[in-house]
C-alpha cells in the first residue's frame, strides 16, 4: 500500500478507534489528528508511523534498534535463512486470527 493512499480516517474507523486513541498511539494529538483526517498534508514521519503502527500492525513496544539491526543482517548476509523465517512467520501469522495491535502505554503527544 502506497502511503499516499492511506486514509488516515477510514483506517481508524476500520479499527473501531476514537480519534484520541488512534492517534495518540503515534506520539499525535487529537487536534492534529483531525486536522490530518480533514486533509491538511501529513508529514512523512506520521504517515509512516501511521502506516507502520496503524496498517502493517506493528507494535513499536516489542522491537528496538538490536532487532532491526538483526533482520537487516540476516537479509544481507543469510540470505536463506531469512527466506526460512520470513515463510515460517508467515505460516505462523496465516494460522492466527487477525488482531488489531493494543498498545497498554501509548505515546503522548
Amino acid at each position: 500500500m502506497q502511503n499516499q493512499s492511506i486514509n488516515p480516517r477510514e483506517v481508524r474507523q476500520q479499527l473501531g478507534l476514537n480519534q484520541q486513541e488512534f492517534w495518540s498511539r503515534i506520539g499525535v494529538t487529537q487536534s492534529g489528528g483531525s486536522r490530518y483526517e480533514s486533509g491538511r498534508n501529513m508529514p512523512r514521519p506520521v504517515r509512516e508511523l501511521l502506516r507502520v503502527v496503524h496498517v502493517e500492525q506493528i507494535d513499536l513496544e516489542r522491537i528496538n534498534r538490536e532487532d532491526y539491526q538483526i533482520i537487516q543482517h540476516l537479509r544481507e548476509e543469510r540470505v536463506e535463512l531469512y527466506n526460512t523465517l520470513r515463510a515460517a512467520a508467515h505460516t505462523h501469522a496465516d494460522d492466527k486470527p487477525f488482531q488489531p495491535a493494543k498498545s497498554s502505554n501509548q505515546l503522548q503527544a
